[in-house]
């Protein structure tokens, strides 16, 4: 595996294990405005901006709906009972600080919000100021996979080499978004799911370094 400058990481599914909590999330969010999430959709709803996947669900249209159901999100995200339902994959810390002593810089770039993202950090012990920058949902106006997430990120460090950046993902809008990016995408595959869907293709962090 190629070492680069700078590692900029998704959230969800990625360096945190946050299935189960978000499968509490959804469900108690979606049932507000009459939608039951099938089985097994969590993963997918996980991976696409949030109106994406109200839509995929044909959940109602109008606006107050989509009000209720998208304070509702931001409310259970931090609820007491979904942080608890968070854990941390078990190479993630020792990944992170072996990068970040090695002179790497680390960044989280996700579809989740940043004070969100901090919530679940400090859950976990892991101290945020680890990461040179968290780019969520609230930083940009388009999400993945368009590219302005990761030129977000380039933006804050000022980072103009492309070359030396890659984006570690576990969903294919984290690929598509590294490609449109022009910087070098890592789908890791923690769920055994993938084929060949990525050239860089892992089964966990540890084979980064």
């Amino acid at each position: 595996m190629k070492i680069f400058d700078y590692y900029f990481f998704d959230f969800d599914g990625t360096l945190v294990d946050s299935y189960d909590s978000l499968e509490y999330v959804f469900e108690k969010a979606y049932s507000l405005v009459g939608i039951t999430v099938p089985k097994g959709f969590t993963l997918r709803l996980m991976r696409v901006p949030l109106s994406v996947g109200y839509k995929e669900l044909h959940a109602p249209e109008n606006e107050e709906a989509y009000k209720i159901f998208g304070e509702a999100i931001s409310r259970l995200l931090d609820d007491s009972h979904a942080l608890k339902l968070t854990k941390i994959y078990n190479d993630t810390i020792e990944v992170l600080n072996t990068l970040k002593q090695s002179g790497k810089k680390i960044g989280i770039v996700t579809s989740n919000n940043q004070k969100h993202v901090k919530e679940v950090l400090h859950y976990l012990d892991i101290d945020e100021n680890i990461f040179e920058l968290i780019v969520g949902n609230k930083e940009v106006k388009k999400h993945k996979p368009n590219p302005d997430p990761i030129y977000k990120g380039m933006e804050i460090l000022g980072i103009f080499d492309k070359s030396k950046i890659c984006y570690v993902g576990d969903g294919l809008d984290d690929i598509r978004c590294a490609v449109n990016a022009g910087v070098t995408p890592i789908l890791i595959d923690r769920r055994n799911e993938y084929t060949n869907e990525c050239e860089n293709l892992i089964k966990g962090l540890k084979e980064l370094l």
